[in-house]
């Protein structure tokens, strides 16, 4: 699965990069021109920015059900 590109802040997170070839590009973080590599935190960040837009989500699914049940 290829992991988006996600905004955090002022900072923007491009995961790493597999291509047809199998080569990596590690992920980064950038910022007015800015690269941050981050060789060793890449793929722990993109499973928590996942896990953060799983809980967004489910929080805006419960909290929408909970304030439109009642117009009937």
């Amino acid at each position: 699965m290829r992991e988006p590109v996600a905004s955090l802040g002022m900072w923007l997170f491009v995961p790493d990069r597999r291509n047809v070839a199998g080569d990596v590009s590690t992920g980064y973080l950038s910022r007015n021109g800015e690269r941050v590599v981050l060789s060793y935190t890449s793929r722990p960040l993109a499973d928590f920015v996942r896990k953060i837009g799983r809980l967004e989500s489910d929080f805006t699914a419960r909290i929408g059900s909970l304030l439109f049940s009642d117009e009937s």
